[in-house]
């Protein structure tokens, strides 16, 4: 069986296509600790690391016996840099984050297996950076683009502030989401979590995508929104 953690406020219409790839969903319940809109985002709570997840030592969630998961040490609160404990951006071997403020035992496992360790100013590195395979990624902050430039990384940068939406119990925040909480990659297959053509308005991020020779999966007609990403374990 595959699986992915998801955020519960997930629409069903995606959480439908996801369980028709074949995975069935755990979904991270809202956390008061943190402000409404990051409160059951997967990039808030969890990291994965080769085969491993760590998660938030708090995170009160049942999870399959075969999956591999390590408790971090750290509690996330709402007052940053308090919640970016967990927000490492994992790109092939190489880990993108504000360092001083990771979690120590997320930050031990990576030294442990090997990763090289990228210390930035910016703490929401895994928010910031979409991921779409071992060496390439989308982002949309020129600091982020000329550090992943620097380190060989192939960096579509968009110089421009996506559409993208965050949710509040009362429907859309006023802040704006993040290009790494909408663009998810499984498998083979790159998922945004809306319609691409309310964030891609040169076609850019689309041919970026299948540059890579990856399946691109999208919703039409629908707001994009930042859920933190999806993990699948």
């Amino acid at each position: 069986m595959k699986y992915l953690i998801i955020d519960e406020r997930m629409r069903p219409r995606e959480k439908n296509k996801l369980k028709e790839l074949g995975y069935s969903l755990i979904e991270i319940n809202k956390n008061n600790n943190v402000y409404e809109e990051i409160s059951s985002h997967v990039d808030i709570f969890t990291c994965k690391i080769e085969n491993k997840l760590i998660i938030e030592p708090n995170l009160e969630i049942s999870f399959p016996t075969e999956c591999n998961i390590m408790r971090g040490k750290e509690s996330v609160t709402s007052k940053y840099p308090n919640d970016i404990k967990y927000n490492v951006c994992i790109i092939g071997k190489k880990a993108i984050h504000n360092f001083q403020y990771a979690d120590s035992v997320l930050k031990e496992e990576l030294i442990k297996q090997g990763y090289e360790l990228i210390n930035t100013t910016q703490g929401y590195t895994n928010c910031s950076i979409a991921v779409i395979d071992n060496n390439s990624a989308i982002v949309t902050d020129k600091g982020l683009y000329k550090i992943l430039q620097k380190h060989n990384i192939d960096v579509l940068f968009l110089s421009y502030q996506p559409n993208i939406k965050l949710l509040t119990k009362d429907g859309y925040s006023n802040k704006n989401g993040f290009i790494g909480g909408v663009i998810s990659r499984i498998g083979n297959n790159i998922v945004v979590f809306g319609d691409l053509e309310k964030i891609d308005y040169n076609n850019a991020i689309k041919e970026f995508i299948i540059s890579k020779n990856l399946n691109l999966i999208d919703f039409k007609g629908m707001d994009v929104i930042d859920y933190g990403g999806i993990v699948e374990i």
